[in-house]
């Protein structure tokens, strides 16, 4: 008999949590004894992004229907006005009897042996399942206090198992919530190596543009365009590089609602010419290969894939050693530049460092490629299993 699992996200839109839940995909597809569902709750299909990535031998149900998704979005854009406000809070309120009613539903007429919860936002709904819930937690917990620790205890407490993407990340858990330390269990995220080496070398969708920007000396930055990412951080570090002489532009790849004050920030410093802000890029990978450094100003991670992915690229990391996981990957600063949070002056002299010191560089290269092994899945498979 094959196990039934049941994997739920909340989209498939362009993320670090949907890119790592496609790496997972790809690998529990291949497993002959898995029969597997994947539950995703909106359904907006330009923004999934990532639906055609989705093996074919798994089932994708979506929960919401396209007309509710698409209405939420509409009223979201003018919640100032105190009319539509209204609308937009009874849209929501539907929208979570309509995701309560539908689980239920399912999960009562469909036999399941697990569900994971991939992105934690299903623990609202599953108090009626029968079935055990496995949770993943993909961000730090620190500094989370009041009704954020409050939500994450009652998460905790309905699942039956609790997994957390690095060491760091576990430590704090058994600190925080101590009653639930038995629950815990530390899976790193599972990367593809071949794939994303692959789709480094292959410039097939690129436009004469983008592989003209390719020819340029440049570093990279890849995230999200929001608040936390500190991308205004990166862009004054920049500044300050520039200033020092060096020549190498900045490619800020992603999207997000931050990107306003980015590019304010950008025409403020005068370097619309040197920092160039290129969207969302569905193979962000040509890039992350062609460029002399990766750049990660983040205050706060999970565990940042996208690190694992650049030293797939051959490409070294400079990040803050923000919690949690930059100093794990990074091997306390012997697999890449680890920068003591909110160091600018120290970020800046660690990016002229390496690019100045070949013995430095070839010292971080070899560490790297030393660690980049325990991101396999072959590495987290008996781990996995075992939650099954």
């Amino acid at each position: 008999m094959k196990k039934k699992i049941a994997i739920y996200n909340g989209q498939l839109y362009m993320g670090g949590i949907e890119r790592v839940l496609i790496n997972y995909l790809e690998k529990l597809a291949k497993e002959p004894e898995l029969d597997i569902t994947l539950i995703i709750k909106e359904n907006i299909p330009e923004k999934n992004v990532f639906a055609s990535e989705v093996p074919k031998n798994i089932k994708i149900e979506y929960i919401k229907d396209e007309s509710l998704c698409r209405k939420t979005v509409e009223l979201s854009k003018n919640k100032k006005n105190p009319l539509v406000r209204l609308k937009y809070q009874w849209n929501l309120y539907y929208s979570r009897v309509t995701i309560q009613r539908w689980i239920d539903r399912y999960f009562k007429k469909n036999n399941f042996d697990v569900v994971l919860d991939f992105d934690g936002s299903m623990w609202r709904y599953i108090k009626n399942l029968t079935v055990p819930v496995v949770g993943w937690v993909h961000f730090s917990l620190a500094n989370k206090k009041g009704r954020k620790y409050e939500n994450y205890r009652k998460r905790f407490e309905l699942y039956k198992k609790v997994v957390l993407i690095c060491d760091d990340m576990k430590k704090e858990f058994e600190a925080m919530f101590p009653q639930f330390k038995d629950k815990g269990i530390r899976i790193y995220n599972p990367m593809d190596f071949e794939v994303i080496k692959a789709k480094a070398l292959d410039q097939s969708e690129l436009t004469s543009e983008d592989k003209k920007l390719l020819e340029d000396n440049f570093f990279v930055a890849v995230s999200r365009l929001v608040g936390g990412k500190n991308r205004v951080g990166l862009v004054e570090i920049y500044a300050e590089l520039k200033r020092k002489g060096i020549k190498e532009k900045l490619y800020i790849l992603g999207d997000g609602d931050d990107r306003p004050n980015i590019e304010r920030r950008i025409k403020e410093l005068n370097l619309e010419d040197e920092v160039l802000l290129l969207g969302q890029k569905k193979n962000p990978f040509p890039y992350m290969k062609a460029a002399k450094l990766f750049l990660h100003t983040s205050m706060g991670e999970g565990l940042p894939t996208v690190f694992i992915e650049s030293m797939l690229c051959d490409t070294i990391v400079v990040a803050y050693d923000c919690p949690t996981g930059p100093r794990e990957i990074l091997v306390d600063g012997k697999a890449g530049g680890l920068i003591p949070l909110n160091d600018s002056l120290a970020f800046e002299n660690m990016v002229l460092k390496i690019l100045n010191d070949k013995k430095l560089e070839e010292s971080i290269k070899e560490e790297m490629y030393r660690k980049m092994n325990e991101f396999t899945y072959e590495y987290i498979r008996e781990d996995l299993f075992k939650l099954f």
